[in-house]
């Protein structure tokens, strides 16, 4: 394990279903895209509470001041802060095309262009 944390690289690959979904949103009724992420909103706000919950108890000794526990309490920070991002992304999502457009179905995008190269996660 140590061998693992110390010497192995880091896949930094994140992959995140409701993200790619998000490519696509063009796709949607504006109605169906706001209901989507509403629903997207409410379930991200909850986990970031429900680790809120777990860093509160964890704060409170509730699970003893061991390197384990305090090393778990590095790791639901980082899901706390994951999931209110998450929740702050589908919220903002709401206010912007094409949540907000009133066109009526979706259209073909016209201004298609190949997307530029991003860097490799091997970087």
């Amino acid at each position: 394990m140590r061998t693992w944390l110390v010497e192995g690289e880091v896949d930094h690959t994140v992959r995140l279903q409701p993200l790619l979904r998000s490519f696509f949103f063009w796709l949607m009724e504006p109605e169906e895209l706001q209901r989507h992420l509403a629903q997207e909103a409410r379930f991200f706000t909850a986990m970031a509470e429900q680790y809120r919950a777990y860093a509160a108890a964890k704060d409170r000794g509730d699970f003893g001041d061991s390197a384990q526990t305090l090393s778990t309490r590095v790791a639901v920070e980082a899901g706390v802060r994951l999931y209110q991002a998450l929740a702050d992304w589908a919220e903002w999502a709401r206010t912007v095309p094409p949540a907000t457009s009133a066109a009526s179905g979706p259209e073909q995008p016209t201004d298609a262009q190949p997307p530029q190269e991003l860097p490799s996660a091997d970087t």
